[in-house]
């Protein structure tokens, strides 16, 4: 019977040894004795947790056209001058090995990713 602890040891080795070198968590659990099993089993109860994002400042076109409300709020917080469109990147990588990496979005296209990723859920 494997402890909690002996799966964190092997998470914290897979992120730094394994994944590094393109090894699956499948193979990194069978060259360490560990049935991937009973490993998917514990990292699915420990690792749902909701990963706080903090957005800060508002776009200047929403800051336009928004009303007084919005034009408060994005005084209040800082705001980031970019000068060209298009310098987002996401990425999401699953435990089941989806990756969706997307670059080159603003902020109307990040909202659309969004929209479009909640609709999978």
């Amino acid at each position: 019977m494997f402890s909690e602890k002996d799966f964190e040891r092997l998470w914290f080795l897979y992120k730094t040894e394994g994944e590094p070198n393109g090894v699956s968590i499948n193979s990194f659990c069978i060259g360490n004795n560990i049935p991937y099993t009973a490993f998917y089993d514990w990292f699915k109860k420990t690792q749902k947790k909701v990963v706080p994002v903090e957005v800060e400042g508002i776009p200047e076109e929403l800051i336009r056209t928004g009303n007084e409300e919005r034009q408060e709020v994005a005084k209040d917080k800082p705001k980031r001058t970019t000068s060209h469109k298009g310098s987002i990147m996401v990425t999401i990588r699953t435990r089941e090995g989806l990756c969706i990496h997307k670059k080159g979005l603003d902020y109307q296209g990040l909202k659309t990713l969004v929209e479009k990723l909640e609709g999978l859920c």
